[in-house]
């Protein structure tokens, strides 16, 4: 398992996608803090801190992030078959689950890489703006990375999916794309307009039930869609009571957010175990040739 995992975590840092997906990311992600700190605004607690973190890396992060997991995911196993790689290395003493097992393991290092260097960005911007360093600041970050990479775990996992059971890489690829089309924009934007719907569009608007709605919407029809998931905890860090004129906002932190949503994270966790033995087992049976 070492040997591939090795082998696939050189490959995986060497690959082009990776730097560019990374590189546009931060083209967009960094002249925000620049933009913020010319207008004058200012960061002056560990909530508001962290609130622009959730906004930038569970936003723009976790979105440029998840393509580049479900593409490398997408073209893991074929895109070996077609160039014969996989066929020399399964002569070598190495068992199938081994290799499988080191490629996922090397693929989850190098998201893991990718989302620490979004975040240590993310912290010196917030940091430059006045943020306080605090305990609160780094655990709630670590936090926060943690929800990402069980996103993009499951998202690598639907890609091995994908690449075990469509022979080509180009055809694979197509079809993540489409899949990140349809599962990151349409479906949510479906979802959000049903609660709209029951609630905002209704005789009696309710911004509050709307919200509850929306939650319990994404939760029950979007149980698929990691971000969105993740998307549900986070709302919970931060508390706001009152009316809209008036509200009270405390920042409550991730920790308690994680808390308040134990069946989103478990759809987090149970979906990626349920993608991974799919793909496992496939690629344990599946023609090699």
């Amino acid at each position: 398992m070492f040997w591939g995992f090795r082998l696939e975590f050189k490959q995986s840092l060497r690959t082009k996608k990776l730097w560019v997906i990374l590189g546009v990311m931060m083209l967009l992600y960094i002249p925000g803090f620049y933009l913020q700190k010319s207008s004058g605004q200012e960061i002056e607690t560990v909530g508001q801190a962290v609130s622009t973190l959730i906004n930038g890396i569970n936003g723009l992060g976790s979105f440029f992030i998840g393509i580049l997991a479900l593409l490398i995911g997408a073209t893991a196993i074929n895109s070996e078959i077609e160039k014969g790689t996989l066929r020399v290395a399964m002569s070598k003493p190495i068992k199938r689950l081994s290799y499988i097992g080191g490629k996922f393991l090397a693929h989850t290092a190098v998201l893991l890489l990718a989302l620490l260097l979004t975040t240590v960005i993310g912290i010196i911007g917030v940091v430059w703006l006045g943020a306080p360093v605090k305990g609160q600041l780094i655990t709630d970050s670590l936090l926060l990375n943690g929800l990402l990479l069980l996103a993009m775990v499951q998202l690598v996992a639907l890609g091995y999916i994908l690449s075990t059971f469509i022979k080509s890489s180009n055809t694979a690829l197509g079809v993540a794309l489409v899949v990140m089309f349809v599962v990151f924009m349409i479906m949510p934007s479906v979802i959000q307009f049903m609660a709209a719907k029951d609630t905002l569009l209704s005789e009696n608007p309710d911004w509050q039930a709307y919200q509850e709605k929306s939650k319990e919407y994404q939760t029950k029809y979007l149980f698929y869609v990691p971000t969105t998931q993740i998307d549900v905890i986070v709302s919970d860090a931060t508390v706001i009571e009152g009316d809209i004129a008036n509200p009270s906002i405390e920042y409550v932190g991730i920790g308690h957010a994680i808390k308040s949503n134990p069946t989103n994270l478990f759809n987090l966790a149970f979906l990626t175990l349920v993608y991974l033995a799919i793909a496992f087992y496939r690629f344990l049976r599946m023609d090699l040739r």
